[in-house]
């Protein structure tokens, strides 16, 4: 199976987004491709270009991706809606499938696999805007829990001992110095091959369905006027 992945959920200047070319072998695992790997704001808006760049690489065609694995959040609104509205036109073009994955999602058989021995909590930890965190749990089996925000200096973390993967660990780890209980886990922040094999199982039925929409924890900024919307201007005739 021929599997497109796309990762645009990292938030800020330094962000990377990420996406792959892998293949499902008959007889299991996954072969990465090709990747590629944009960095800065509305790197995710890069996706289309490089998806060219990335299927000329393989001899592939936009037609050809069997299964797009995009993830869904939480993280960059701007992201987000650039990976997933590709993936839709993608799927609208080709008919190939879309999965949603969000980032605990692509970490799950890693982290826990590293917090078992311990017995400690594994946790996703995410930037988000303006000095907060997005903080994911895991349900067992690998599927995503709850999911929320938290303001750095008033982090709300449930008892250890916890293990913390993701984009912002170390800020999480930082903000809590009292706190012996929390360890980081050295896991990849964007893995292709751990997207693609939560699509995989998504698209089997071996996790719970997750629509491919943008899993939003922040309510928008954009505001509607006080007053309201304007009416349009009435047009006259000549």
């Amino acid at each position: 199976m021929r599997i497109l992945v796309m990762d645009g959920a990292a938030t800020g200047a330094q962000a990377q987004a990420v996406i792959a070319c892998l293949t499902a072998r008959q007889e299991g695992g996954l072969s990465l491709l090709a990747t590629r790997v944009a960095t800065g704001r509305g790197a995710a808006e890069q996706f289309p270009l490089l998806a060219r760049e990335l299927f000329a690489e393989c001899g592939w065609t936009h037609a050809m991706p069997e299964l797009v694995g995009v993830v869904v959040g939480p993280g960059s609104f701007t992201g987000l809606r650039a990976s997933l509205a590709f993936a839709h036109g993608l799927a609208a073009g080709s008919g190939c499938a879309v999965a949603g994955v969000t980032g605990g999602e692509a970490v799950a058989a890693a982290l826990c696999e590293a917090a078992r021995p311990s017995g400690a909590r594994a946790l996703h930890c995410t930037i988000a805007r303006r000095d907060r965190v997005f903080v994911e749990t895991l349900e067992a089996g690998g599927a995503s829990g709850t999911v929320s925000a938290h303001m750095l200096d008033a982090l709300d973390l449930p008892a250890g001992p916890l293990l913390v993967a993701g984009n912002a660990a170390d800020l999480v780890a930082e903000a809590l110095p009292q706190r012996d209980d929390i360890h980081r886990a050295d896991l990849p922040v964007s893995d292709p091959r751990a997207i693609a094999m939560v699509a995989l199982r998504r698209l089997r039925g071996e996790l719970p369905p997750r629509a491919a929409v943008p899993l939003y924890v922040d309510a928008p900024e954009a505001r509607l006027p006080m007053a309201g919307l304007r009416p349009p201007p009435v047009m006259s005739g000549a």
